[in-house]
Order: structure tokens, then sequence, then C-alpha cells
């Protein structure tokens, strides 16, 4: 009786290893470099591999639209743009946000259109709805500035604009499942965020992170809110219902996250 319970316990045990093992989905990682930027998606699914490369492949297709310094590409040639969804939808949303900003945000500047304080966030969350159409239920693009999530539970760090140090983080926020979190701040290349609207330098803050659902509006949102500074900057993230983290130029510390902060 004794060998049948050792048997049985045995088979059993071995029939609940391979559920589980039948139930793991695979876990599958690669970076890329686009835009610029050093690119890292991580899924977890069937198919995993094969949808990172799609993903990258969008990711790339858009650069090639978005790319301000080739004469040929979408941006600069303005007859394309009737037939170009995209294009027609990163034109309007940046419309919003120069409007509701005050001019903070503006995509022309000094006779040339730049979507770099939008275009990693365009592509990013173009990036996840292709996922999220393939069925995945678990993933990050994390394109350094621009991050979007499926799934819940993702911990990234916000760099301390402080200091020189590129690995001290200053704060942590807690993403969830269908949030998106972009930062801007002048600590990786000082005076590439001006003011539009007096064409100096934007001072008022050295970092700002925006948490919300849409990878490109977090984009925007945070290089406007960096151009009008913490006063203002909270007011339109009130507005838009976004979370928002902001270290002003003295190194003091505004939010409405205090629940997804750690």
């Amino acid at each position: 009786m004794k060998l049948f319970l050792k048997i049985l316990a045995a088979a059993i045990f071995v029939a609940l290893l391979v559920v589980i093992l039948v139930k793991r989905e695979p876990q599958v990682e690669k970076t890329a470099f686009i835009m610029g930027t050093p690119v890292r998606l991580q899924v977890t699914g069937r198919n995993a591999a094969s949808l990172i490369d799609q993903a990258l492949a969008e990711m790339r297709r858009l650069e090639g639209m978005f790319d301000w310094h080739k004469p040929e590409s979408a941006i600069n040639n303005i007859h394309p743009y009737d037939n170009l969804p995209e294009i027609k939808e990163i034109l309007e949303l940046s419309a919003r946000i120069n409007e509701l900003s005050g001019g903070g945000f503006d995509i022309q500047f000094a006779g040339q259109m730049n979507l770099g304080g939008i275009g990693k966030g365009y592509a990013v969350e173009k990036a996840r709805q292709l996922l999220l159409n393939k069925g995945i239920k678990r993933a990050i693009i994390d394109m350094r500035s621009s991050i979007a999530v499926i799934g819940d539970g993702w911990k990234i760090g916000v760099l301390d604009p402080r200091t020189k140090e590129t690995e001290c983080f200053f704060k942590q926020i807690i993403l969830n499942n269908g949030e998106a979190l972009a930062t801007s701040g002048q600590y990786e290349r000082l005076g590439h965020i001006i003011d539009p609207r007096t064409g100096q330098l934007a001072d008022k803050c050295l970092s700002v992170t925006v948490v919300g659902k849409d990878a490109a509006l977090a984009d925007a949102l945070s290089t406007a809110i960096f151009v009008l500074g913490p006063a203002k900057g909270l007011a339109l993230a009130a507005k838009l219902r976004v979370g928002v983290f902001i270290v002003d130029k003295n190194g003091e510390t505004y939010d409405n996250l205090s629940s997804k902060l750690r």
C-alpha cells in the first residue's frame, strides 16, 4: 500500500510539473537602436521572438517617416500628409498639446518640423498596440525616455537629474497594464529642450516624468510641462488626468503620483 501511494504521489507530481511547463509561456527579450536611442523589448507569450521582430519593424518604419534629417522622409514632404494616417495623427496630437500648453510644445521651430518631442512615444505606443492586437498579455517596450507596458507591476527607475551619475535612480514608478511613461530632461543633452515661445533654453525644470495611458501623449506632455514649469505643469497634468513627477531647477520635487512612487 505504501509503495502504491508513493507511486501515485510521484505520478501526480510529474503530471503537475507537465501542466506547469505547458502553461509557462516563453519570455523573449531583444534590443535595437532606433531614432538614435537604444530600444529594449521584452515579451512573454507564444511567438514572442517573431512578434518582437514585427514590433521593431514597425518602429523602424515610423523612424523612416519621422526623420527630419532625411529630405525624402514623409515629415519633410507636405504632399503625402493626407495619405498617411500616422502623419495626420501625430500632427493633430502635436497641435492639441501646443494649444493646451499655450505654445509650450511646438514641433515647428526655426523653420523646421522636428518630432523629437513626440516621435519616440508615438513609435512606442504603436509597437504596444501591435503586440496587443496579437494577443500578448505581458510586455514592455523601453525606449529609455519613453516606455509602455502590457501587464501589471513594472518597476521603472527615474534617474536623479541632480547628479551626473547615469545609473543613480531618484525614484521608482510602478506601471500597470495599459500605462506609459515619458521623461524629459536636460541632464543627458544639455540645451536640447527649448521654450518655443521665446527661443531660449527651457530652464524651469531639471526633469519631468509623465505617466498616462498613451505613450505619444505622455512624451509630448513631458516636454510641454518641462517648458511650463511646476505650477502650470501640474495644472496641465490635472486637466488631462495624467500623473506627473517634476524636479524643478532647484532640485525640489512636485508630483501627483504618491500611490505609484517608491
